[in-house]
């Protein structure tokens, strides 16, 4: 009995010994069969790339080649259109050319018609800004510490809007203190509204100013 299981056991150990010998064979003919595939596949990849960027079966790059030369036309700017000779501008050119000049005209005669009629200035004697002159208008002429007046003082004891010069229709000027904090003089007086006539002094806060007319 003994005999028999051992010739048994052994029958089946071969048998799976050769089995096993088998599928490793099966495994490398599987192996090499992938292997060629993929080589295949590889090759013909790298073929493609090379062949895009102009590079030869040899590894070598091809000499670069320019575009196609076009037969019996020179190339140019599409927008000039067909060769000419020289010449001059054309009748629309030069009226399109006078409208914008017109138009530049008007513009600039509008904004020195918005600055209004000069009609007089008002010197500075005193101060930070002493030497300076300010241009004074038909209408009103606000004076203060505030960018957006016509006369711009920066002294510190001139208020934001501290005065205002009116010419008026009928050809007088007057000066009008706007509720400063340290007040408006003419001539040494401390006033809140006044007429004035040429070469009169005035005082905005601590700031001296000579007035001068010019009708």
């Amino acid at each position: 009995m003994f005999v028999i299981d051992f010739i048994r056991d052994l029958f089946q150990s071969r048998i799976q010994g050769v089995k096993g010998q088998a599928k490793g064979q099966a495994y490398n003919v599987q192996a090499r069969s992938r292997g060629k595939v993929a080589g295949t596949f590889n090759s013909a990849v790298d073929g493609g790339v090379k062949k895009v960027k102009g590079v030869g079966r040899d590894g070598r790059a091809k000499a670069a080649e320019g575009p196609p030369k076009q037969q019996g036309k020179k190339m140019g700017f599409p927008f000039f259109g067909k060769k000419r000779g020289r010449q001059g501008p054309s009748q629309a050119d030069m009226d399109e050319l006078a409208d914008a000049k017109t138009q530049l005209v008007n513009v600039g005669q509008f904004e020195e018609a918005g600055q209004g009629r000069c009609v007089g200035w008002v010197v500075l004697m005193s101060g930070p800004q002493e030497g300076r002159d300010f241009r004074l208008v038909a209408g009103r002429n606000r004076i203060g510490t505030d960018a957006d007046m016509e006369v711009v003082l920066t002294d510190p004891y001139v208020s934001s809007h501290h005065a205002t010069i009116v010419f008026n229709d009928e050809g007088v000027y007057q000066i009008s203190d706007a509720g400063s904090t340290n007040g408006t003089k003419v001539n040494g007086k401390r006033v809140m509204q006044a007429i004035i006539v040429d070469n009169d002094s005035l005082q905005i806060g601590h700031v001296d100013l000579r007035f001068k007319a010019l009708y």
